[in-house]
Protein backbone atom coordinates (compact mmCIF):
# COMPACT_ATOMS: atom_id res chain seq x y z
CA UNK A 1 0.00 0.00 0.00
CA UNK A 2 1.31 3.44 -0.90
CA UNK A 3 2.15 5.54 2.16
CA UNK A 4 0.27 8.79 2.59
CA UNK A 5 2.24 11.87 1.58
CA UNK A 6 3.45 13.99 4.48
CA UNK A 7 2.30 17.59 4.67
CA UNK A 8 4.68 20.46 3.93
CA UNK A 9 2.39 23.06 5.49
CA UNK A 10 4.17 23.95 8.72
CA UNK A 11 7.45 22.85 10.29
CA UNK A 12 8.54 19.31 11.05
CA UNK A 13 10.31 19.05 14.42
CA UNK A 14 12.68 16.09 14.56
CA UNK A 15 14.28 14.18 17.41
CA UNK A 16 12.94 12.65 20.61
CA UNK A 17 13.68 15.55 22.98
CA UNK A 18 12.53 18.40 20.66
CA UNK A 19 9.33 16.49 19.89
CA UNK A 20 8.69 15.89 23.60
CA UNK A 21 9.18 19.59 24.39
CA UNK A 22 6.83 20.56 21.57
CA UNK A 23 4.18 18.11 22.80
CA UNK A 24 4.45 19.49 26.33
CA UNK A 25 4.21 23.10 25.16
CA UNK A 26 0.92 24.90 25.63
CA UNK A 27 1.77 27.34 22.85
CA UNK A 28 1.79 24.84 19.97
CA UNK A 29 -0.99 22.84 18.38
CA UNK A 30 0.72 19.94 16.56
CA UNK A 31 -0.88 18.58 13.42
CA UNK A 32 0.41 15.00 13.58
CA UNK A 33 3.35 12.86 14.65
CA UNK A 34 5.14 10.37 12.42
CA UNK A 35 7.48 7.68 13.74
CA UNK A 36 9.58 4.98 12.11
CA UNK A 37 10.34 2.86 15.19
CA UNK A 38 8.90 1.92 18.57
CA UNK A 39 10.79 1.75 21.86
CA UNK A 40 10.26 3.10 25.38
CA UNK A 41 11.12 6.70 24.43
CA UNK A 42 8.87 6.71 21.38
CA UNK A 43 6.09 5.09 23.40
CA UNK A 44 6.20 8.01 25.83
CA UNK A 45 5.64 10.35 22.88
CA UNK A 46 2.81 8.19 21.59
CA UNK A 47 1.16 8.39 25.00
CA UNK A 48 1.48 12.19 24.98
CA UNK A 49 -0.12 12.30 21.53
CA UNK A 50 -2.98 10.11 22.73
CA UNK A 51 -3.60 12.37 25.73
CA UNK A 52 -3.73 15.45 23.47
CA UNK A 53 -5.69 13.83 20.64
CA UNK A 54 -2.86 14.28 18.12
CA UNK A 55 -2.94 11.97 15.08
CA UNK A 56 -0.08 9.47 14.83
CA UNK A 57 1.11 7.21 12.06
CA UNK A 58 4.08 5.04 11.29
CA UNK A 59 6.27 5.44 8.23
CA UNK A 60 9.32 3.63 6.94
CA UNK A 61 12.63 5.16 8.06
CA UNK A 62 13.84 5.59 4.49
CA UNK A 63 10.67 7.44 3.47
CA UNK A 64 10.82 9.72 6.51
CA UNK A 65 14.50 10.52 5.86
CA UNK A 66 13.80 11.27 2.20
CA UNK A 67 10.93 13.61 3.06
CA UNK A 68 12.86 15.50 5.76
CA UNK A 69 16.04 15.67 3.70
CA UNK A 70 18.25 14.09 6.37
CA UNK A 71 18.49 11.00 8.57
CA UNK A 72 19.02 12.79 11.90
CA UNK A 73 15.40 12.52 13.02
CA UNK A 74 15.87 9.73 15.62
CA UNK A 75 12.85 7.97 14.19
CA UNK A 76 10.25 10.62 15.01
CA UNK A 77 8.96 13.91 13.59
CA UNK A 78 6.18 16.24 14.66
CA UNK A 79 4.31 18.72 12.45
CA UNK A 80 3.82 22.10 14.14
CA UNK A 81 2.68 25.50 12.79
CA UNK A 82 5.70 27.38 14.19
CA UNK A 83 9.19 26.53 15.39
CA UNK A 84 9.35 26.08 19.21
CA UNK A 85 12.06 28.46 20.39
CA UNK A 86 13.69 27.83 23.77
CA UNK A 87 13.77 30.58 26.48
CA UNK A 88 17.26 31.95 27.08
CA UNK A 89 16.78 31.46 30.83
CA UNK A 90 16.53 27.71 30.32
CA UNK A 91 20.04 27.67 28.86
CA UNK A 92 21.66 30.10 31.28
CA UNK A 93 20.28 28.27 34.32
CA UNK A 94 21.61 24.89 33.21
CA UNK A 95 24.91 23.44 34.40
CA UNK A 96 28.07 25.12 33.12
CA UNK A 97 28.95 22.45 30.56
CA UNK A 98 25.52 22.79 28.92
CA UNK A 99 25.22 26.57 28.57
CA UNK A 100 28.23 27.57 26.50
CA UNK A 101 29.55 28.38 24.01
CA UNK A 102 26.50 30.21 22.73
CA UNK A 103 26.28 31.63 19.20
CA UNK A 104 24.43 34.94 18.88
CA UNK A 105 23.35 36.23 15.46
CA UNK A 106 22.90 39.97 14.98
CA UNK A 107 20.52 40.56 12.06
CA UNK A 108 21.59 37.57 9.95
CA UNK A 109 18.84 37.65 7.33
CA UNK A 110 19.83 34.96 4.83
CA UNK A 111 17.92 31.72 5.60
CA UNK A 112 20.71 29.68 3.98
CA UNK A 113 23.24 31.24 6.35
CA UNK A 114 21.00 30.56 9.33
CA UNK A 115 20.58 26.91 8.41
CA UNK A 116 24.30 26.48 7.75
CA UNK A 117 25.13 28.18 11.06
CA UNK A 118 22.79 25.85 12.91
CA UNK A 119 24.55 22.86 11.36
CA UNK A 120 28.06 24.18 12.09
CA UNK A 121 27.12 25.20 15.64
CA UNK A 122 25.71 21.75 16.34
CA UNK A 123 28.76 19.99 14.87
CA UNK A 124 31.27 22.20 16.68
CA UNK A 125 29.77 21.93 20.14
CA UNK A 126 27.72 25.09 20.61
CA UNK A 127 25.05 24.73 23.29
CA UNK A 128 22.55 27.12 21.74
CA UNK A 129 21.95 29.68 19.00
CA UNK A 130 20.34 33.07 19.69
CA UNK A 131 18.49 35.13 17.09
CA UNK A 132 16.61 38.45 17.48
CA UNK A 133 12.86 38.54 16.90
CA UNK A 134 13.17 41.39 14.36
CA UNK A 135 15.52 41.97 11.42
CA UNK A 136 16.52 38.32 11.35
CA UNK A 137 15.80 35.15 9.42
CA UNK A 138 13.43 32.82 11.27
CA UNK A 139 13.61 29.04 11.56
CA UNK A 140 11.44 27.71 8.77
CA UNK A 141 11.10 24.38 7.03
CA UNK A 142 13.68 25.39 4.40
CA UNK A 143 16.12 26.53 7.10
CA UNK A 144 15.73 23.24 8.93
CA UNK A 145 16.45 21.35 5.73
CA UNK A 146 19.74 23.24 5.30
CA UNK A 147 20.50 22.58 8.98
CA UNK A 148 20.32 18.84 8.18
CA UNK A 149 18.87 17.77 11.51
CA UNK A 150 20.80 20.17 13.76
CA UNK A 151 17.54 21.37 15.29
CA UNK A 152 17.14 17.90 16.80
CA UNK A 153 20.04 18.72 19.14
CA UNK A 154 20.69 22.48 19.13
CA UNK A 155 18.36 24.79 21.10
CA UNK A 156 17.43 27.95 19.21
CA UNK A 157 16.55 31.00 21.30
CA UNK A 158 14.62 34.01 20.02
CA UNK A 159 14.96 37.27 21.97
CA UNK A 160 13.29 40.66 21.71
CA UNK A 161 16.28 42.79 22.76
CA UNK A 162 19.73 41.55 21.74
CA UNK A 163 21.67 44.05 23.87
CA UNK A 164 19.72 43.00 26.98
CA UNK A 165 20.33 39.37 26.04
CA UNK A 166 24.09 39.98 25.99
CA UNK A 167 23.88 41.61 29.42
CA UNK A 168 22.05 38.54 30.71
CA UNK A 169 24.76 36.29 29.32
CA UNK A 170 27.42 38.36 31.10
CA UNK A 171 25.51 38.14 34.38
CA UNK A 172 25.48 34.36 33.95
CA UNK A 173 29.30 34.38 33.74
CA UNK A 174 29.85 34.37 29.97
CA UNK A 175 32.30 36.61 28.14
CA UNK A 176 30.88 38.11 24.95
CA UNK A 177 33.15 38.12 21.89
CA UNK A 178 31.94 39.95 18.79
CA UNK A 179 33.28 39.12 15.35
CA UNK A 180 34.36 42.26 13.53
CA UNK A 181 36.71 43.35 10.77
CA UNK A 182 37.96 46.69 12.10
CA UNK A 183 39.42 47.60 15.51
CA UNK A 184 39.54 43.96 16.54
CA UNK A 185 42.18 41.55 17.81
CA UNK A 186 43.09 38.50 15.71
CA UNK A 187 40.89 35.64 16.88
CA UNK A 188 44.01 33.56 17.54
CA UNK A 189 45.17 36.09 20.18
CA UNK A 190 41.89 35.97 22.12
CA UNK A 191 41.45 33.52 25.00
CA UNK A 192 38.51 31.40 23.92
CA UNK A 193 38.82 28.85 26.72
CA UNK A 194 36.66 30.97 29.05
CA UNK A 195 32.84 30.63 29.07
CA UNK A 196 31.74 32.33 25.86
CA UNK A 197 29.02 33.89 23.81
CA UNK A 198 30.11 34.65 20.23
CA UNK A 199 28.25 37.34 18.28
CA UNK A 200 28.15 37.17 14.47
CA UNK A 201 26.88 40.17 12.53
CA UNK A 202 24.84 40.84 9.42
CA UNK A 203 26.13 39.50 6.09
CA UNK A 204 26.77 43.01 4.72
CA UNK A 205 26.91 45.46 7.63
CA UNK A 206 28.42 43.36 10.40
CA UNK A 207 27.56 44.12 14.03
CA UNK A 208 25.24 47.02 14.82
CA UNK A 209 26.90 49.81 16.91
CA UNK A 210 24.82 49.09 20.03
CA UNK A 211 25.64 45.39 19.85
CA UNK A 212 29.35 46.18 19.44
CA UNK A 213 29.22 48.27 22.63
CA UNK A 214 27.81 45.33 24.58
CA UNK A 215 30.64 43.00 23.54
CA UNK A 216 33.51 42.49 25.99
CA UNK A 217 36.00 42.17 23.15
CA UNK A 218 36.03 42.35 19.36
CA UNK A 219 37.87 39.68 17.41
CA UNK A 220 38.65 39.27 13.72
CA UNK A 221 39.47 36.30 11.53
CA UNK A 222 42.69 37.41 9.77
CA UNK A 223 42.54 37.45 5.99
CA UNK A 224 45.42 35.84 4.07
CA UNK A 225 44.04 36.48 0.59
CA UNK A 226 42.39 39.19 -1.50
CA UNK A 227 38.94 38.74 0.09
CA UNK A 228 38.37 40.97 3.11
CA UNK A 229 35.65 38.96 4.84
CA UNK A 230 33.72 35.69 5.05
CA UNK A 231 30.00 35.16 4.98
CA UNK A 232 28.30 34.73 8.34
CA UNK A 233 27.99 30.94 8.15
CA UNK A 234 31.65 30.35 7.32
CA UNK A 235 32.85 32.92 9.87
CA UNK A 236 30.81 31.19 12.57
CA UNK A 237 32.29 27.80 11.69
CA UNK A 238 35.84 29.18 11.77
CA UNK A 239 35.50 30.79 15.19
CA UNK A 240 33.76 27.75 16.69
CA UNK A 241 36.54 25.53 15.36
CA UNK A 242 39.11 27.86 16.94
CA UNK A 243 37.23 27.69 20.25
CA UNK A 244 37.43 23.91 20.21
CA UNK A 245 41.10 23.97 19.13
CA UNK A 246 42.09 26.22 22.03
CA UNK A 247 40.10 24.14 24.51
CA UNK A 248 41.58 20.91 23.16
CA UNK A 249 45.12 22.10 23.77
CA UNK A 250 44.15 23.60 27.12
CA UNK A 251 42.87 20.19 28.26
CA UNK A 252 45.97 18.45 26.97
CA UNK A 253 48.24 20.84 28.87
CA UNK A 254 46.21 20.36 32.03
CA UNK A 255 46.57 16.58 31.88
CA UNK A 256 49.70 15.73 29.86
CA UNK A 257 50.09 12.12 28.82
CA UNK A 258 53.42 10.34 28.83
CA UNK A 259 54.47 9.13 25.39
CA UNK A 260 54.75 5.32 25.14
CA UNK A 261 58.28 3.90 25.22
CA UNK A 262 59.58 1.97 22.23
CA UNK A 263 61.51 -0.25 24.60
CA UNK A 264 58.50 -1.53 26.48
CA UNK A 265 58.05 -1.42 30.25
CA UNK A 266 61.12 -1.00 32.42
Amino acid sequence: MKEKTLSRDGIWICGVNPVREALLSNNLVPGEMVHSRIDARIQDLLDLCTSRGIPVRMQKKEALSAFLGHAHHQGVALLVPDFPYVPLENILKSEASRREPLVVLDSVQDPQNLGALMRSACFLGAKGLVIPRDRSAKVTGSVMKVAAGAASYLPVIQVTNLARCLDGMKEAGLWVVGLAVEEALPIYDVDLTVPLGVVIGNEMKGLRPLVRKHCDILAAIPSHGPMESLNAAVAGAVVLAEIQRQRWFSRKEASPQRAPSRCGPE
